[in-house]
């Protein structure tokens, strides 16, 4: 869209320029779901409609830090404590947490803070305060269990009862780790109260949000342009630049000759210099399609096994790898991959999702990151609800397919695939 944008503006400037709007001549409407994300095509792979080649809708949401920053808006507070309120919401992790101390963000940045307002430390406390208030309920929490109570403290205590709410901020409080072993005599004992109202405050927590960003994990339909498309052909994935995405872009002949007729003229320098200008604009847009498709061709020749298989065969790339085999510098890889996307019969991608760190393998080999965490998840998703897997469990089945993986790894790896801990997942 931005370049576009700019495309658009140099038509308007010089004459010389032609430029078909790729938006304006587009059809308006959306065809089918592509998106990894959302992956429910009612196609499959071999019915792919060429006609969808031009098109797919990706996932975009509004972020948390967005929803958050719109509510600071509005609040009634100085600029110095909306600014101090952004400053924690814009260091909340991907779940919604904060996961940094206060008295380190006080210390970091005490100096541009207003001293006639407290101290850092105040400033920070009183900040976050506010900020636990805001939507989605239990944002800021430092743990889950400040993330329950912060929940429950928002709700009305007489809903279910102010018995079942109290017993529900205690267990939220003190007791989670008894709740995650399930020992409900022990619990029982502790708080003095019968089966049906432990049965009742069990309920009340099951209900509430251990990821209170989860939300904004959703998807909304958007159309997007893919720059390429990805097809197979004989047994072999193959990349071509998406006509509908390729900016239609060329120097008006007639003008062009009638320049090069008058060459020399006096009155001719600044439309010559037009020329020039537009004839460097051409060539820089087509080296940018070129350049996109040799970055295309290159990635997808590293993951045909993906393209096949699934996300469980990704290889390690990373964008020296690009850059090395392309001649180019990493940087030029690094934006070539930002924001395009490639059109595929299993859903629409990033360049960037290709990359990604590698995990060793007990022959010496290597594995994608992207790889471990699918087969995390199948893991977790056939496991027995009844007995969850453990991080170290897991680290043991990994070995026994040749993965060498650390157990902080799987915790990594495991809270960024969204999957809750053994105690929150055994049913």
């Amino acid at each position: 869209m931005e370049l576009e944008q700019e495309l658009i503006q140099a038509a308007e400037q010089n004459p010389l320029i032609e430029y078909e709007s790729a938006t304006e001549s587009a059809p308006t409407e959306p065809l089918q779901q592509l998106s990894h994300r959302q992956s429910s095509s009612s196609k499959n792979n071999a019915d792919w409609d060429e006609n969808d080649d031009k098109f797919a809708k990706v996932a975009a949401s509004e972020s948390l830090l967005d929803h958050l920053l719109d509510q600071i808006r509005v609040m009634r507070l100085s600029p110095q404590e909306k600014a101090v309120m952004g400053l924690l919401a814009g260091n909340l992790d991907n779940r919604g947490y904060l996961a940094i101390e206060l008295s380190e963000l006080a210390q970091e940045y005490a100096q541009y803070m207003d001293p006639e307002d407290g101290t850092a430390d105040e400033q920070i406390n009183r900040a976050l305060v506010r900020l636990q208030h805001l939507d989605p309920s239990g944002v800021g929490a430092r743990d889950l269990s400040e993330c329950l109570r912060l929940q429950l403290e928002h709700r009305d205590h007489h809903k279910p009862s102010e018995k079942i709410w109290a017993n529900s901020h205690k267990i939220c409080a003190d007791y989670l780790e008894i709740v995650g072993a399930r020992d409900w005599s022990r619990l029982k004992k502790l708080l003095k109260i019968s089966d049906a109202e432990l049965n009742e405050s069990v309920q009340l927590i099951k209900s509430l949000q251990h990821d209170p960003a989860a939300q904004f994990g959703l998807s909304i339909d958007s159309t997007l342009i893919p720059d390429v498309i990805v097809k197979n052909h004989k047994g072999k994935w193959q990349v071509t630049l998406n006509p509908a995405a390729t900016p239609k872009i060329n120097i008006h002949e007639e003008y062009a000759k009638v320049i090069k007729e008058n060459k020399g003229h006096e009155d001719i320098g600044g439309i010559q210099q037009k020329l020039q200008e537009a004839r460097w604009l051409v060539k820089n847009v087509l080296q940018r399609s070129e350049t996109i498709l040799k970055v295309a061709k290159a990635i997808v020749d590293r993951q045909q096994n993906f393209f096949n298989h699934g996300e469980i065969a990704m290889r390690p790339l990373v964008l020296r790898e690009i850059a090395d085999t392309l001649g180019l510098h990493e940087s030029t890889i690094s934006r070539v991959t930002t924001q395009k996307y490639m059109a595929t019969p299993s859903g629409c991608y990033e360049f960037k999702y290709f990359f990604g760190s590698q995990v060793s393998t007990d022959t010496g080999g290597s594995v994608s990151s992207m790889a471990i965490r699918a087969v995390i998840k199948q893991l977790v998703d056939e496991e027995n609800t009844q007995k969850p897997l453990s991080d170290t469990q897991i680290v043991e089945l990994l070995a026994t397919k040749g993965f060498v993986v650390a157990r902080r790894t799987i915790a990594k790896y495991r809270e960024s695939l969204r999957i809750p801990a053994v105690h929150l997942r055994r049913k």
